[in-house]
């Protein structure tokens, strides 16, 4: 399938990033060293694209990314629709914990799982088929251009389905913040 010019961004950090704590559908406030990424994220909005004329611009509802917007607004006119679509993962039961606590809670979702993988199939939580159907209705619901600001895990399943990966390939997706990701005719771009 073919999927308009999108261009993507995390939040910035947060609080919780900070101390290792999961979020999902939880909030945590932005560091000061995540409203500065956010305000990079604008800086470069602004010289890549000048304006958002041509765009439409959304954003995830959660405080976070809200918050991440408003940072955005400093230096590019960014006035997003929020769009329950572009919510995080819904981590279930692990929403809230450190990794020791989920560990101890939860040691046979958490055993052997490498990087984040453990996001996926959480106790009460979204499955990685659960994350792509929602990617995929947020993807085919775009009739053009689109800014999005979003979190790091539906992030790399939308960014992988518009790539064409697999699920093995998508969580080995990086998801850094203070970043642009451009996703135009199948490829990836990153504006830093």
């Amino acid at each position: 399938m073919s999927y308009p010019r999108i261009i993507f961004m995390r939040h910035g950090e947060t609080e919780w990033n900070l101390a290792g704590r999961t979020q999902g559908h939880l909030n945590s406030p932005l560091t000061e060293k995540g409203r500065g990424q956010a305000q990079k994220l604008g800086e470069i909005l602004k010289r890549e694209l000048g304006t958002p004329d041509g765009y439409a611009q959304m954003v995830s509802p959660i405080g976070r990314t809200l918050e991440t917007a408003e940072n955005i607004k400093k230096h590019f006119a960014f006035d997003p629709t929020p769009v329950d679509l572009l919510k995080e993962i819904d981590l279930g039961k692990l929403s809230g914990l450190c990794r020791p606590e989920m560990e101890e809670q939860f040691p046979d979702h958490m055993d052997g799982k490498p990087d984040y993988d453990w996001y996926f199939g959480a106790p009460g939580g979204e499955t990685m088929d659960d994350m792509r159907k929602r990617a995929t209705q947020w993807l085919d619901s775009l009739n053009g251009p689109t800014i999005a600001v979003a979190h790091g895990q539906i992030g790399k399943v939308i960014r992988g389905i518009y790539l064409g990966l697999t699920d093995a390939q998508i969580l080995r997706l990086k998801e850094p913040q203070g970043v642009v990701h451009v996703l135009e005719d199948g490829q990836e771009t990153i504006w830093t």
